[in-house]
């Protein structure tokens, strides 16, 4: 059975492919993710990592957030808890919830939580929009371009552009950070 999100992603990623007039082939060589895994991801038919969705956001000069499939309800500046957004590896390991009341915001804001060993990305990434991350819960490693700090519960960092950067969890906790973008790159 076809998963609905993964139709729903799909079609906004060909969607953005083709507004932008490139072909699949021009995607594949900008995200470096072969032309019959796009095909596939376009079509519906498997839902990719959130680090291949980060690839092709980047590529697309789009935000990540623009693949979420969840209604938006209404509330005004206010995100209720229920009506986040949520955006979750295939693994279950690393999980997302957009914060932000709008896409169209200066400012994205979103809660992260990486289970025990995992990361957020599978090597460094850079985006678009400076960042700003302040740990809730647990600790970590983060990588920053060539340097590695720990961070722990109450420690913040703040990212510039196009920095590449990962929160790597390797303690014995979930790790729960929130972080805010701006210009809204996630």
């Amino acid at each position: 059975m076809i998963d609905p999100h993964a139709e729903y992603r799909g079609s906004m990623i060909r969607k953005a492919r083709k507004s932008r007039r490139m072909r699949l082939a021009d995607l594949a060589e900008k995200t470096r993710l072969s032309v019959s895994f796009l095909s596939q991801v376009e079509r519906g038919l498997i839902n990719p990592s959130i680090n291949s969705l980060r690839k092709i956001a980047l590529a697309l000069d789009t935000t990540l957030s623009s693949f979420f499939d969840e209604p938006q309800v209404n509330n005004g500046p206010i995100v209720r808890k229920e009506d986040r957004r949520v955006l979750i590896q295939k693994d279950s390991r690393l999980t997302y919830q957009l914060l932000s009341s709008d896409r169209d915001h200066r400012i994205e804001f979103l809660l992260t939580r990486l289970e025990v060993g995992a990361s957020s990305a599978s090597s460094p990434m850079a985006h678009k929009g400076d960042e700003a991350a302040l740990v809730l819960q647990g600790g970590c490693m983060f990588e920053l371009g060539n340097d590695r700090y720990n961070l722990r519960e109450g420690d913040s960092i703040y990212i510039t552009e196009n920095t590449p950067h990962r929160f790597i969890n390797a303690g014995n906790v979930p790790l729960v950070f929130v972080s805010a973008i701006s210009p809204p790159g996630f």
